[in-house]
């Protein structure tokens, strides 16, 4: 997964409307302290819930393996 630091920006502020947070440091912070955090598919955009360290989340609109949790794309793990 070979994103640009404004793919990443884009994907993470996607998330963040998704999931109904007004920022994305409020979706880091309540995704730091639980089990399932929000994720998103960087090949269509379909966002769902996965484990916090996924990389290659089963993606169900695109089906690929293309799902990546919001704490992996923003480098906080």
């Amino acid at each position: 997964m070979a994103l640009s630091a404004l793919e990443r920006q884009s994907l993470l502020h996607q998330a963040a409307n998704d999931f109904g947070f007004e920022t994305m440091e409020e979706m880091f912070a309540a995704a730091c302290c639980d089990s399932i955090v929000p994720a998103i598919c960087y090949r269509c955009g379909y966002t769902t819930e996965m484990e916090p360290d996924q990389t290659r989340g089963w993606c169900e609109e695109c089906e690929k393996n293309s799902v990546v949790s919001v704490l992996i794309l923003g480098g906080l793990i």
